[in-house]
């Protein structure tokens, strides 16, 4: 099935507010000098229009059970690194962070583990936890608008072992809980009046797959997310279950297409419908964007998608290919440069991130090899800027493609001796997918990407007598560009030389050198 969104870390949470914003629970992990994990960094993003930004950054625990409510503030739980209590945690539109139902006693909103969130029609806002810090019994909590807190449905409603996952309303005001038993590996769908009163016979019982996100569509049908369980022979792979309101049920995905996998690797945990009408349409070029190994936290960003004709431009040799590419991108405080951002696309090939700097545009992409790429950037979805400031920025196709020529193999594999002196670095071009002869002016930068010390290599050491500097000769002949590399001085390793045009890079050629 394709993909809304992807290259998301650890996401546990999905509500829309009624504008048709998506926002996203998510977490990293903290780790100690030795990589052992000591801690949660939560966070929120939020998706609009295709583009997704951090929303609001949590550092005492991970995000979860996000919803929001009709003033379209975003309540999500924050659950410690030890597990013996959950903070909930309210943010404004514009970003303001604050708690919310927080009990000085406990130091927290519940007691022990918080997954689910959901409004009812009064207002009141319902959490699904633990009596205690031991885990040991689920709770469902109420906390009216104020920050109140009472038990709408006690511990003696729960066995031993047995834990709440999320929660959610139906048009009565009834209210539905996913429950999973640690004993047994069991789980349930429990039903409750408006008093807390449990509805019987139970909802759906017997459920092998630990039963999680519960949301209900318009017309009245109760969709269940189930992640699976990877420690059973065979693995439970997840699904998507749809219950009728008689409380039968079929296969919305049944997991055998091979798109679900099980818990914490492509499990389906949570769900969110949009809202009916009126929710704005994902761009033709969906866009995720996030700050890659950041030096500093960005504890609130806000990403704007700019009508793309209220900004100059692009430069000529390149073109909008899509809708709501361009972004104004704003944070409560901007961490030192250089800042580095992805833009994370279906497919990046051609596209270059722009950035509006003293009233034009300039290609700030950058690559394999530059000390600032990160490690963990898919160059086939991942357009990478590295930048100064924060201003407007463009997604926008470079009209021109080079393709690597013999002898430099196209997949990367080719090996030469050090010692042979001179390594052809030769490009074929196009021009908006035709190939063309009218080759404009290029030039050649070159970085070690492994073997010795990794980043851009200075042009006097590849330049020969015959070169121009850093300049492609142009062999008119053979309609191609032609840079002879010296390599004797490069040593062994592993290089990647990029062609550029006009301060743009056009393409690449990956070798090797023993």
């Amino acid at each position: 099935m394709p993909y809304f969104l992807s290259n998301l870390d650890h996401p546990r949470g999905l509500a829309f507010d009624s504008d048709g914003n998506l926002y996203v629970a998510t977490f990293t992990y903290v780790f100690d000098a030795d990589d052992n994990i000591v801690g949660y960094k939560g966070a929120v993003l939020k998706v609009s229009g295709g583009v997704a930004s951090t929303f609001a950054a949590l550092t005492d625990g991970f995000a979860e059970g996000v919803v929001t409510d009709s003033d379209k503030n975003v309540f999500v739980s924050s659950q410690k690194f030890d597990e013996t209590v959950s903070t909930i945690y309210k943010i404004t539109p514009d970003g303001v962070v604050s708690t919310f139902g927080f009990d000085e006693t406990i130091q927290g909103s519940v007691p022990g583990q918080c997954f689910g969130l959901a409004f009812d029609s009064a207002g009141n806002l319902l959490a699904g936890g633990t009596s205690d810090s031991t885990n040991t019994y689920g709770t469902i909590y109420e906390f009216t608008s104020g920050g109140v807190r009472s038990i709408f449905v006690g511990l003696e409603a729960f066995g031993s072992g047995v834990g709440l996952l999320d929660l959610t309303f139906d048009v009565s005001g009834n209210l539905f809980a996913s429950t999973f038993n640690q004993n047994d590996f069991t789980g349930e769908i429990r039903e409750f009046g408006p008093d807390g009163t449990e509805i019987t016979p139970r909802f759906a019982t017997g459920l092998t797959k630990e039963p999680r996100g519960l949301r209900f569509d318009s017309d009245g049908n109760l969709f269940l997310a189930e992640p699976g369980i990877s420690g059973t022979n065979p693995p439970r792979v997840g699904d998507l279950l749809k219950f009728t309101p008689g409380g039968s049920f079929t296969y919305f995905d049944d997991g055998a297409t091979g798109d679900f996998g099980t818990r914490g690797n492509r499990g389906p945990e949570f769900l969110a419908f949009a809202p009916p009408a009126g929710a704005p349409a994902p761009p033709s070029t969906a866009v995720v964007l996030t700050f890659p190994e950041a030096t500093e936290p960005l504890t609130t960003s806000v990403v704007s998608s700019l009508d793309q004709n209220s900004v100059p431009p692009p430069p000529p040799n390149f073109e909008l290919n899509g809708s709501t590419l361009a972004f104004d991108i704003t944070t409560a405080t901007e961490p030192t440069p250089p800042i580095i951002i992805a833009f994370t696309v279906p497919n990046a090939s051609g596209l270059k991130a722009m950035h509006y700097e003293s009233g034009s545009w300039v290609d700030r992409t950058i690559y394999a090899g530059d000390p600032n790429y990160p490690s963990s950037a898919d160059p086939n979805t991942t357009i990478v800027a590295s930048v100064n400031s924060l201003s407007p920025f463009l997604v926008a196709a470079f009209k021109y493609a080079a393709q690597v020529q013999q002898p430099i193999n196209g997949d990367g594999t080719s090996v030469f001796n050090a010692k042979r002196g001179v390594v052809p670095v030769t490009f074929k071009l196009t021009s908006d997918g035709a190939s063309t002869c009218q080759l404009p002016p290029a030039t050649i930068s070159v970085f070690r990407t492994s073997g010795g010390v990794v980043g851009s290599i200075d042009e006097s050491v590849y330049t020969l007598k015959a070169d121009s500097g850093s300049n492609f000769r142009i062999d008119s002949t053979k309609c191609q560009y032609v840079y002879n590399l010296g390599a004797s001085s490069l040593g062994a390793g592993t290089y990647k030389a990029y062609i550029s045009i006009g301060g743009s890079v056009a393409g690449s050629a990956t070798f090797a050198l023993k």
